[in-house]
């Protein structure tokens, strides 16, 4: 897969950081859950958050879903909040796959995208856009064959214009406060701008 590191990387650990200015300035074609074509520009209008899921893992990728549906029945969206869980294992993660997750974790809805693709374009579109991380797990360091990857738990959030507003930890209190609080605010501005 692919491994990145940047000195310039925000994390928001729980204060607001206004050094990001990132704008999701590409597109790319996905497959749902259902076979469908999607992609990251039919969210524009919406506010979003993105991260990575692959069916096999043993533990923090249900996690991320759980902090994320927990996290969505707190602040009133509506339609205009979306989440997107992107394959990190797009090879294995098929839509069948894809939906069996989403239907095992009860995360089945029409603002919630379990999408997968083309391995390679992928990888490099969600490195190279979002800055998030994953690597495959060397074998002698896995604790069971579906230990494969060592990935980072991130969430992002995208306004409705389309700009990246932070990076988020759903398991850190204070990071998980904060996505909280800025999701509020960000969508505040989308219905403000509508």
């Amino acid at each position: 897969l692919w491994k990145i590191s940047s000195a310039h990387l925000v994390v928001n650990k729980g204060k607001d950081d206004s050094r990001v200015d990132r704008v999701v300035d590409r597109d790319l074609e996905l497959i749902d859950a259902n076979g469908e074509t999607r992609r990251f520009s039919d969210l524009k209008g919406k506010v979003w958050l993105v991260s990575h899921v692959f069916t096999r893992c043993p533990g923090q990728c249900s996690g991320v879903c759980a902090a994320l549906d927990e996290l969505i029945g707190k602040v009133n969206g509506g339609e205009a909040l979306h989440i997107v869980s992107v394959s990190l294992d797009p090879t294995h993660d098929r839509p069948s796959q894809l939906s069996k997750f989403a239907q095992r974790h009860d995360l089945v809805r029409d603002n919630w995208w379990f999408v997968t693709g083309n391995a390679g374009e992928l990888n490099s579109y969600m490195k190279e856009v979002f800055w998030l991380s994953a690597q495959e797990r060397p074998e002698p360091q896995r604790d069971n064959v579906n230990d494969l990857f060592i990935h980072d738990p991130r969430v992002v959030l995208v306004d409705h214009r389309m700009r990246i507003q932070g990076w988020y930890y759903p398991f850190d209190p204070a990071s998980a406060g904060a996505l909280e609080r800025a999701l509020e605010k960000t969508l505040l501005a989308a219905k403000k701008s509508s």
